[in-house]
C-alpha cells in the first residue's frame, strides 16, 4: 500500500506555520507560552482550548471509495485567563481559525463584554467564569468576573462545519479523489485559538495552536463508504 502524504516534510510544516502566524498575528512577541504569560508582571493573558477530538480518535480516517471529505465539524471549548489588569477587563474577543497548506479560514470570531457578562453572542453556546489561577483552574457556572485583576472565563461554541466558513479549508482541499484502491492521503489541520483582552487602557493578545491529522483512505476492492468527519467537544 502506498501512502500519499500532503505534509510530510519539515519545509511544508514551516510554510503552514508561517501562514497561520500571519493570520493569527500577535502585535509583539509572536507565539508566547502560557507559563511565560502567567509569570509576567505586566498585563497579560493566556488562552487554551481543544478544537475537540475527532470521534475516530486523534488521527481520524475517512473511508471513502471516491476519496471525498464532505465536512469537518468543530465544537470548541476555550479557556481564557488574564493577569495584572488593575482596572479589570472590558472585553475579550475570541477567534478560532483552521488551516492547512492550502490556506487559513476564520471559523469563529466573537466578543464577550463586561457590560453583559452572561451574553452568548453569535456562535457562543455558553459562557462562564473560570476559578483558580491560569488555564488549569476549573470552570464555573457563574458569569465571568470581568472586574477581577486576575481572572478568566470559559466559552463553548456551537457546532460548525469548518469547510463552510471560507475558501481554504474546503471539501475540495481536504479530499483526495485521485487515490487508487488501497491508498491513503493525509492532511494536517492546524486550529488556532486567539484571545484579545482589553481593559483600562491595557491590552494583551495570545494565541494557542492545536494540530489534527485527517487521513482519507480508498479501500481496495469493491468496498464503498462515505460521510463526514465529526469533531466533538472534549
Amino acid at each position: 500500500m502506498s501512502d500519499h502524504s500532503r505534509n510530510g516534510s519539515s519545509s511544508e510544516a514551516a510554510s503552514r506555520r508561517t501562514v497561520l502566524g500571519g493570520v493569527a498575528a500577535v502585535a509583539v512577541g509572536g507565539l508566547t507560552g502560557l507559563g511565560a504569560l502567567l509569570a509576567s508582571s505586566e498585563p497579560a493573558a493566556a488562552v487554551d482550548g481543544d478544537p475537540a477530538a475527532f470521534e475516530a480518535g486523534d488521527a481520524p480516517t475517512v473511508t471513502s471509495n471516491d476519496g471525498r471529505v464532505e465536512s469537518v465539524y468543530l465544537s470548541p471549548a476555550v479557556e481564557v485567563s488574564w493577569t495584572d489588569f488593575s482596572e479589570g477587563v472590558e472585553r475579550v474577543t475570541l477567534t478560532l481559525a483552521a488551516g492547512s497548506d492550502a490556506g487559513v479560514d476564520e471559523v469563529y470570531r466573537e466578543t464577550l463584554t463586561a457590560t453583559d457578562p452572561e451574553a452568548t453572542p453569535g456562535d457562543v453556546a455558553s459562557v462562564g467564569g473560570h476559578d483558580g489561577e491560569g488555564s488549569d483552574g476549573p470552570s464555573s457556572d457563574s458569569p465571568p468576573d470581568f472586574d477581577a485583576v486576575d481572572g478568566g472565563l470559559t466559552a463553548a461554541f456551537e457546532r460548525a462545519d469548518a469547510t463552510a466558513r471560507g475558501d481554504a479549508v474546503t471539501s475540495e482541499a481536504l479530499s483526495a479523489t485521485e487515490l487508487s484502491g488501497g491508498e491513503t492521503a493525509t492532511t494536517t489541520l492546524d486550529v488556532v485559538f486567539r484571545a484579545d483582552v482589553a481593559g483600562g487602557g491595557d491590552e494583551a493578545t495570545v494565541v494557542h495552536t492545536a494540530t489534527v491529522d485527517l487521513t482519507v483512505e480508498n479501500p481496495a476492492g469493491d468496498a464503498s463508504a462515505g460521510g463526514s468527519v465529526d469533531v466533538e467537544a472534549v
